[in-house]
């Protein structure tokens, strides 16, 4: 797989998942779990959804200076 295709890193991991899955894997078979999984990691940046999810973690682990003065 070419790197920077511009795929977030929830679906690039999917995809790579699949891959190894398919390359590495028992009779090169890649279970359907697998490929939904990839699927829907796609959906998901296409919609923004991996995006939200992002940006809801990232504002957990480290909020906002706002945020933070209030607390005082």
């Amino acid at each position: 797989m070419a790197t920077c295709l511009g795929l977030d890193q929830e679906t690039e991991e999917a995809l790579w998942a699949v891959y190894d899955a398919g390359y590495f894997g028992a009779g090169r078979q890649v279970s359907e779990e697998r490929v939904a999984a990839a699927h829907r990691a796609f959906e998901g940046q296409l919609d923004g959804r991996n995006a939200a999810r992002w940006r809801e973690q990232l504002a957990r682990r480290f909020p906002s200076a706002e945020n933070r003065h209030r607390e005082r």
